[in-house]
């Protein structure tokens, strides 16, 4: 009796051509920090393994429902799994060739798969123009500007520390406060 060989087995290398639409996929939401990976000779569950970094996790989810549409619309593929949705700090896309990881940014940095993976070959990706002029620091808040509430249940909220008007400058005193910031002399009770 021969050896049944599983499809996995059967799987070649990577396919750029789908590499590149889920890359378009992503950055027509303004996904952002896309890398393609081809992982066929590290992990034996895939070929290509794609991660990004979203804003938000409504941002995460979005970009996640954005890839199942194009590549569902323009290549017939169907996703096999889809887990983290609801949550939307991670979210998986599993197409048994490929997988997609889409991150809220501070999540990724906390995960690093991009260092777990990092001898896997980088596949190119064609980039687009409006990306090489996005600052990275204004597409999402760096982790720093995340507290962690509860560890157990990976809770993570917004500080506030960083905000988009960060660049203003302070408000100048209005003539009626001193140097110390107060209002004057105060009475003394």
């Amino acid at each position: 009796m021969g050896r049944l060989m599983s499809e996995r087995a059967l799987a070649g290398p990577a396919d750029p051509v789908v590499a590149q639409a889920i890359a378009d996929a992503i950055w027509d939401k303004k996904g952002f920090e896309v890398v393609a990976l081809e992982v066929t000779e590290i992990v034996g569950y895939t070929d290509l393994m794609v991660i990004c970094s979203a804003s938000s996790v409504r941002h995460a989810s979005a970009l996640a429902d954005g890839v199942i549409d194009a590549l569902r619309s323009g290549h017939n593929l169907r996703a096999i799994g889809k887990e983290g949705n609801r949550d939307g700090r991670w979210v998986l896309l599993d197409y048994g060739d490929f997988v997609v990881h889409v991150f809220h940014g501070p999540v990724r940095e906390y995960y690093e798969l991009d260092r777990l993976y990092a001898d896997a070959p980088r596949i190119e990706l064609q980039e687009p123009e409006w990306l090489a002029q996005a600052e990275r620091d204004r597409l999402y808040a760096t982790a720093s500007d995340w507290v962690e509430h509860d560890e157990a249940a990976g809770d993570l909220s917004w500080d506030g520390s960083a905000s988009d008007d960060a660049d203003e400058p302070e408000d100048e005193p209005d003539g009626d406060e001193e140097p110390d910031g107060t209002n004057g002399p105060q009475a003394e009770l």
